[in-house]
């Protein structure tokens, strides 16, 4: 391990763009919760088995159901996941090892693509602004991680 130095404004703001994204996926497993029967309404949108459910008994019927993928613990399930990957690599990414900044990269690619299904499967409108706000952030992570003083920062470290 190198002596200790500042870390450059751009780490700085990666660290903070991560902790957003953490924050933003917290809300989005809050909005599976509170808005539970409208995910399964959109899921069921394409599924004419679900279809079927819905029409005959109603949207008790589809919650109980068992073609219905269990959403919230799902959420919450990957919630805890990516915070302890955030929190990993965000501790690598300070400490100087550029092979987070990688890793980092690759998982913003991946939740940037898993906000778009969100933008373009008919979910309510909150959860249209969560995806949006998603890929944003990814989006500022990336250019802070991939800045030049991050660059030399990771180089020296």
């Amino acid at each position: 391990m190198s002596p200790r130095r500042e870390l450059p404004g751009s780490v700085t703001n990666a660290v903070r763009s991560l902790t957003a994204l953490v924050v933003v996926s917290g809300v989005a497993v809050l909005l599976t919760w509170l808005q539970s029967d409208a995910v399964i309404r959109s899921w069921a949108k394409g599924n004419p088995s679900a279809q079927e459910l819905l029409a005959s008994g109603g949207m008790a019927s589809l919650r109980d159901a068992a073609i219905v993928p269990k959403f919230v613990p799902l959420a919450v399930v990957s919630f805890v996941v990516f915070v302890a990957l955030a929190v990993v690599l965000a501790a690598f990414l300070v400490d100087g090892h550029g092979w987070s900044r990688l890793v980092l990269t690759a998982t913003c690619l991946f939740g940037a693509l898993v906000a778009g299904l969100g933008l373009s499967h008919g979910l309510p409108a909150a959860f249209v602004v969560v995806s949006a706000l998603f890929v944003v952030l990814c989006l500022a992570l990336v250019f802070f991680l991939w800045r030049k003083d991050t660059s030399d920062y990771l180089r020296v470290h």
